[in-house]
């Protein structure tokens, strides 16, 4: 017995301590192929086809006993400096930096090549979480959501290819199936030097019961930027042109609702956006007072393979008449239909989101789903039928008009086209999906831009995409 116990104090002795340290580990890895013939919805189609890869790793780190220390990397994240704080993935067969370049020389051709350029991990969030009995602090660049994800949204689906974060420090009170969060972020600092800097002041208030499925939320934000730290002047957007005068201070105020029963249920979020940009045009401060509107209704029944879904929702456009700006665009991971306000359509900004978007180096032709839900009214049924325990086929009907005339075109017309998505979903096994995707767009004739005539003709997309969540 004494030797025993002399056994087990001279473990407990040598012990290292990291062991009582243990490290959590999830994540999601994803690849996508997509084919959209014609974007441009012309003759000339500027058709594109690109794969995506990427790895997400999450790694919660339990120091102590409530005291996690949270963390994200992005294993082959895009290079393209417009999608480079994303979540879109590296593009398959991006090949060695193209000769001659600053970084590259005649030796590093693609055609001579005989491996891939290796590729960077980059760090999305990192922040400290301590829990409390009934409470929760936050310190760190923590992801953001909130209600439907139309403005707020982190990027939980595995899909998604966008994120929203911050920089704060927040405190969440918790009382049984309500919270208030109070959070302050710093979304830019120049330097050390005080003033130089954009902060958000944050409050959020949420009560959700899982067991009734009632939800009642709000979300506060003021951003406010000193006069050295702002940087709204975007010389491709007519309003945004002007001379920079004084600082930028906006409220976002997001309200949602939400209720389910055994066959029915809702979610309804609404978004406001007022404030001053501190860009002045022709000796005018250019103000913003945008919406947004996003609402879903469920249709489940449990005795039945067929469930049904609708989406409707709005978003204001910025009309060019005004010394407003009044363009509303939702978040970009808010999908409703395969191809409309989610790859570039067209040869005008009819979306009125071209102030989110790259416009020098990209277009409809070479980028990638970064286009946004603005400027339009939509409404999309989804009829979804469970062929067995492991398929899943969706129908989707989108019909979407234009709010206003944003490219100020004569004989303007509203109307955005139809279009029909089939999706077929198939998960061999927990956590593992596969879907494959077609849509079929009939332009309507809002595309024209009225009196310029443009050309509407019929574009089809497909895609496959398959993701591993562990």
């Amino acid at each position: 017995m004494k030797n025993y116990l002399k056994v087990v104090l001279a473990g407990l002795m040598f012990t290292p301590s990291a062991f009582a340290i243990s490290i959590d580990w999830t994540g999601t890895y994803r690849f996508e192929y997509t084919e959209i013939d014609r974007p441009s919805l012309s003759s000339i189609k500027q058709r594109k086809s690109y794969g995506l890869n990427t790895l997400n790793l999450g790694a919660k780190i339990v120091a102590s006993d409530g005291f996690n220390i949270v963390s994200r990397f992005d294993v082959f994240p895009n290079q393209n400096p417009a999608y480079r704080n994303s979540n879109v993935g590296a593009l398959y067969g991006g090949g060695l930096p193209r000769s001659p370049s600053a970084d590259a020389d005649g030796s590093r051709t693609n055609t001579l090549s005989q491996n891939q350029e290796s590729s960077i991990v980059r760090v999305s969030q990192l922040y400290l979480n301590v829990n409390q009995e009934n409470g929760s602090l936050l310190v760190g660049r923590a992801p953001v959501h909130f209600g439907l994800g139309m403005t707020y949204n982190a990027g939980l689906n595995p899909f998604d290819h966008w994120f929203s974060s911050r920089d704060l420090l927040a405190y969440k009170f918790i009382v049984d199936d309500f919270y208030f969060m109070p959070a302050f972020a710093k979304v830019y600092s120049g330097d050390a030097q005080q003033g130089n800097e954009i902060n958000d002041q944050i409050l959020n208030f949420e009560y959700n019961n899982k067991e009734t499925g009632a939800l009642i939320g709000l979300w506060h934000q003021t951003r406010k930027s000193s006069d050295q730290s702002n940087d709204t002047v975007e010389p491709g957007t007519p309003k945004f042109s002007g001379t920079k005068q004084s600082a930028f201070s906006t409220q976002t105020v997001n309200f949602v609702l939400g209720r389910s029963w055994e066959k029915f249920g809702f979610k309804v979020e609404a978004s406001f956006l007022t404030g001053e940009t501190g860009v002045y045009t022709a000796g005018e401060e250019i103000k913003v007072n945008a919406y947004g509107i996003a609402s879903e209704f469920y249709f489940p029944n449990p005795e039945s393979k067929w469930d049904f879904k609708l989406r409707a929702g709005m978003a204001s456009g910025d009309d060019p008449t005004t010394t407003q700006y009044e363009g509303y665009q939702f978040n970009r991971n808010y999908d409703v239909a395969m191809l409309l306000f989610n790859h570039r359509l067209g040869k005008r900004d009819f979306l009125t989101t071209n102030l989110i978007k790259d416009t020098t180096n990209l277009d409809v032709g070479n980028s990638v789903d970064d286009e946004a839900i603005g400027n339009t009214m939509y409404l999309s049924p989804t009829v979804n039928y469970q062929w067995n325990d492991k398929v899943d086929v969706r129908n989707t009907l989108t019909y979407a008009q234009l709010m206003v005339n944003g490219t100020n075109a004569l004989d303007f017309q509203k109307d955005l086209g139809l279009e029909w998505d089939l999706e077929v979903v198939y998960r061999p096994r927990e956590r593992v999906q596969w879907i494959n995707q077609f849509g079929l767009l009939l332009p309507g004739k809002a595309f024209k831009n009225g009196s310029e005539g443009l050309e509407t003709g019929a574009n089809v997309g497909l895609a496959t995409k398959a993701a591993i969540s562990f």
